[in-house]
């Protein structure tokens, strides 16, 4: 396994795989022996040829060179103002630490199609794996072996846009390198991201669904799936079992509550009647409303699904296979002219990846099997149409600019060990249960 983080002596010459690409750019991104590519040439207004005392000094620091046979046969002929003189004249300006090795990355190393492509590489097999990312054919007799009414969501998809997440790597040639996996350094969407991604577009489900009762149905399947846990769900639940009597604190945590862990809408009318309110009474009454009623005014307990509990769903990760690089050039304002280009490691558009849930209903073995099947038919269909909003509005940073939207591709399938059934505008939608 290669050492990354170890910035050992080694050339690397040719880059043709992943671990030969994260070596180059976490290798060369160090002090040389001239700070610009200027001080190789010599020394005019306008130089004319590669300084001959600067030969090996060029060779040494920057060894990718000779991968090029051009560049290192007139290197090897003593021709120092050829095809190689021309492009360092070209690049002059280029600082030697970061900038040189970066173009030389984008010019030779992606020169073919702008990507770098590693679909065979044998550490992208082996993350898979290790992950737990399910063939079709294993899918189908795993989901058999998990509780009743379980079930996995199986999705491939293609980026219509660019997906980036910034790393937190400091020594790389590229400023804003894309999120990798830390010991196999492939691009990655975490779990937790698809989790906070589709969390979201379920409370804009929620927000968009002006039924009452069909709300809180809504409401009820995301803290099932998604679990509650967060400081304002254990304020809400200590004060219902009695455990304080804090009031302002209840009062405080009751609004984050209903807008940050339901995603309800509240007006100025709405936090002011809160404000106003002294009663332990009136502030249960105010919660069922916007819980859909779901407590009754003297229980002291919360349901199951409001109290602090881990959600039935886990979300994978995604791993891509190719890299690629964007560039956003700043524009100032007064000049209307680029400042200085930006450059994003991306995963490109085209690219294809797996998404992949799988719904455990661990908290369910006391429920009736018909109970239990509306529940995850329910939760199944919400999380189906919770993807088809992300793939519109997009994962990963700079949503925005339209980075990070998908399209999933034609077959759309979820493995499930009993007979669960979803609406005709998600079939419609190409949404299938698997046959084997």
């Amino acid at each position: 396994m290669p050492k990354y983080d170890a910035l050992i002596e080694v050339n690397i010459g040719e880059v043709k795989n992943l671990s030969q690409y994260i070596s180059y750019c976490k290798l060369y991104f160090k002090p040389k022996s001239e700070e610009k590519i200027e001080d190789y040439l010599m020394r005019d207004n306008n130089p004319t040829s590669i300084n001959r005392d600067k030969v090996e000094s060029l060779k040494k620091d920057f060894p990718f060179i000779l991968s090029n046979e051009d560049y290192k046969s007139e290197l090897k002929n003593n021709n120092l103002n050829g095809k190689l003189f021309k492009y360092l004249k070209r690049n002059r300006s280029n600082q030697t630490t970061k900038d040189f090795p970066l173009t030389w990355l984008k010019d030779e190393i992606m020169k073919e199609n702008k990507d770098f492509v590693f679909k065979e590489d044998q550490q992208l097999e082996d993350v898979n794996s290790i992950s737990g990312i399910l063939a079709q054919n294993i899918a189908n007799d795993y989901v058999k072996k998990l509780p009743p009414y379980s079930f996995i969501i199986q999705v491939s998809f293609k980026l219509k846009q660019p997906y980036f997440s910034k790393d937190d790597d400091e020594f790389y040639i590229i400023s804003n390198p894309v999120l990798k996996e830390k010991v196999f350094k492939v691009p990655m969407i975490r779990g937790s991201s698809w989790k906070g991604s589709l969390a979201a577009a379920f409370k804009d489900l929620i927000n968009e669904e002006a039924n009452l009762k069909k709300r809180g149905k809504i409401v009820d399947s995301y803290l099932r799936i998604f679990g509650a846990g967060s400081e304002s769900i254990k304020v809400v639940e200590d004060y219902l079992k009695e455990n304080s009597k804090d009031l302002v604190k209840f009062k405080e945590k009751l609004l984050e509550f209903i807008l940050f862990e339901l995603g309800l809408k509240v007006d100025k009318n709405f936090i002011g009647e809160i404000k106003d309110t002294n009663s332990y009474e009136k502030l249960q009454g105010i919660l069922q409303e916007k819980i859909s009623e779901k407590l009754q005014k003297d229980n002291k307990n919360l349901p199951i699904e409001f109290q602090t509990h881990k959600g039935r769903a886990i979300f994978y990760p995604t791993y891509f296979d190719r890299l690629s690089l964007e560039v956003i050039n700043p524009h100032d304002r007064r000049k209307r002219a680029g400042t200085q280009p930006i450059y994003y490691e991306v995963v490109p558009e085209g690219t294809e990846g797996i998404l992949q849930i799988i719904y455990i209903p661990f908290d369910g073995i006391l429920k009736e099997n018909k109970e239990l099947k509306k529940e995850a038919e329910k939760d199944l269909e919400n999380l189906l149409s919770a993807i088809e909003k992300v793939s519109q509005n997009g994962i990963g940073a700079k949503t925005k600019l339209g980075w990070g939207t998908f399209e999933l591709c034609e077959d759309k399938y979820y493995y499930t060990n009993k007979n669960l059934n979803i609406n005709d505008g998600l079939k419609e939608k190409g949404w299938l249960k698997w046959e084997s």
